[in-house]
């Protein structure tokens, strides 16, 4: 007999919205198979023992220069919402060779708002650069659940997420190697009602569609600790299994951010 179908929907299908911008828009959308094809060169030179195990993946075309400083700016805020987020932020500082600069006025590649809408989203790396995309006077990223009285591991949990789209990083079920079958009936209904209320086009675009192999910079291997892997519950899936409340940077985050961004 089917197992009966929830009627109430899990806490954790609130995730954060994709912001990518389409290719045609990105500044270096003419380097994309320069970029794919050594990339894919390098891989052929890689010695099997250097391989990192992780599931997160960079499009190669969104990655900062290494060694990059990037001046982040609350358009908005309280100073308990600035101060917990700038916080977690620097955490990722300790395994990339990337800065955050946190500035009160002037130019800067992250804005970062708490109130441009009810999602919490980000511009993905380089994307952020793309006026046509991102004016410069609209935020980047936006963390719209999160209040002064949220609880830490929450802060903590999507901070960490959003940053990681900031370095480039995108959603782990959207990675290529991910591997589960989707139930695309339950996924649309979930998703089309509270707290989301997305449009199939919507679905599709931040739950189904997946990113092509080509000038992706990513490893073999699975990674259910990876804090780019929402929680999703196991009546989505046809193997009936969830995938794991992440609120923290894995092992293999830090491995594989330490080699696209070496110190």
């Amino acid at each position: 007999m089917p197992k009966a179908k929830p009627d109430t929907i899990p806490a954790q299908t609130r995730i954060c919205f994709d912001r990518v911008v389409p290719e045609r828009y990105h500044p270096a959308h003419a380097t994309m198979e320069r970029v794919a094809r050594q990339h894919a060169a390098a891989a052929l030179a890689l010695n099997p023992a250097d391989v990192i195990p992780a599931r997160m993946a960079i499009p190669a075309i969104k990655k900062w220069e290494n060694g990059r400083q990037l001046v982040c700016r609350f358009l908005d805020g309280s100073p308990t919402q600035k101060k917990k987020t700038e916080a977690i932020a620097h955490q990722w500082e300790k395994y990339a060779n990337i800065t955050f600069k946190f500035v009160a006025t002037g130019d800067a590649e992250i804005r970062i708002s708490f109130q441009a809408d009810p999602g919490s989203w980000s511009a993905v790396g380089t994307d952020a650069l793309v006026e046509a995309y991102f004016p410069k006077f609209q935020p980047t990223m936006n963390y719209g659940w999160l209040r002064d009285g949220t609880a830490d591991h929450e802060y903590t949990r999507v901070v960490l997420h959003e940053f990681g789209h900031a370095l480039g990083c995108i959603h782990e079920h959207q990675s290529p190697k991910f591997k589960k079958k989707w139930l695309k009936a339950e996924v649309y209904r979930v998703f089309s009602g509270p707290p989301n209320f997305w449009s199939k086009e919507d679905i599709d675009h931040n739950v189904l569609q997946r990113y092509g192999s080509q000038g992706m910079l990513t490893t073999d291997g699975a990674d259910n600790d990876s804090i780019m892997l929402y929680q999703f519950d196991g009546s989505l899936f046809v193997d009936g299994k969830p995938t794991p409340t992440n609120e923290e940077l894995s092992a293999q985050d830090k491995a594989f951010i330490a080699k696209i961004y070496p110190k």
